[in-house]
């Protein structure tokens, strides 16, 4: 999710700068590998990946660009230590956005992988010590948030407040201390089972999302439909061109939300060509690293 501090996070490791954002507007929109180093000189790599409530990046786009790298990723024998989500433990009621980004991560792990999943709260200095032991209990009952994931083996971190980074070491050694190298669902599906990403667990939760919205633009066209005749039948011509900009911008949103049911059923080669590119990307900015290195 966006806000949470994960850029932070991650800066404390990375050997690399890392672009931190001070506003609710996402800074990751594509998946990043960067190497990290641990205090003990453990050298690791850490993926940074785009949330499903970025600013300008539909849930589809997020959710090709995520599970390509995955699937990628899998293919190539490189296995994930662990997964770590973030979370502000001032969010304990969460909106539309929040929980869908729940769902999204759920479903991309599947069961088998939730086991391998740190769930960390950030942002301690925000709350005093018992509101927010109050809070991480309530999101650790309540069975639409956590405690299901802990269930399925979840483990609940702090990101201490005053001792971040110390913190975030301890959930990253717990993860590699565990040597259990985890697969996701969205991997074994697209890979071992050859699903397109509309058939993934993952892809349904979008195609879901997707189908919520048309039904609400094809909803509002209809009342601007009869706005319109009543507009025309009081020749009221400044609130015909309203309902025409109005209408006009539904039907793109609606053409927009068809792009993404079809990007969704995206076929294999489809798939295996856009994961080919984020590879190519890959190993050119790797190259670029490297000649700035030795510069």
């Amino acid at each position: 999710m966006t806000g949470v501090g994960k850029s932070t996070f991650i800066s404390y490791f990375s050997d690399e700068t890392v672009t931190i954002g001070h506003t609710l507007e996402a800074c990751t929109s594509k998946v990043a590998i960067l190497p990290a180093t641990l205090s003990d000189g453990t050298k690791l790599f850490l993926a940074d990946t785009p949330g499903f409530d970025d600013t300008y990046k539909s849930d589809t786009d997020i959710l090709r660009e995520v599970a390509s790298w995955l699937a990628e990723a899998y293919k190539n024998k490189i296995k994930l230590a662990g997964i770590i989500y973030l979370h502000r433990i001032l969010d304990v009621r969460l909106g539309g956005s929040a929980m869908k980004n729940l769902r999204m991560f759920k479903a991309l792990c599947g069961d088998d992988g939730l086991g391998s999943v740190v769930l960390a709260t950030t942002r301690w200095s925000s709350v005093s010590v018992e509101e927010g032991t109050t809070r991480e209990q309530q999101l650790c009952d309540n069975p639409k948030m956590w405690k299901v994931m802990i269930d399925k083996g979840s483990k609940v971190f702090r990101v201490e407040q005053d001792q971040e980074e110390a913190s975030g070491e301890k959930i990253i050694q717990y993860l590699i201390n565990r040597r259990r190298p985890v697969t996701l669902a969205i991997q074994k599906d697209l890979v071992d089972n050859g699903m397109t990403l509309d058939r993934t667990a993952a892809g349904q939760e979008v195609t879901a999302e997707i189908e919520k919205q048309r039904a609400e633009y094809e909803r509002r066209i209809n009342e601007l439909r009869k706005e319109m005749k009543e507009a025309m039948e009081t020749r009221d011509r400044e609130r015909q061109e309203e309902i025409k900009e109005f209408k006009a911008e539904l039907e793109l949103k609606m053409k927009e939300a068809r792009e993404n049911e079809r990007k969704l059923q995206a076929d294999k080669e489809e798939l295996r060509r856009q994961m080919e590119d984020e590879a190519r990307k890959q190993r050119e900015q790797l190259l670029e690293r490297l000649k700035h290195q030795e510069k």
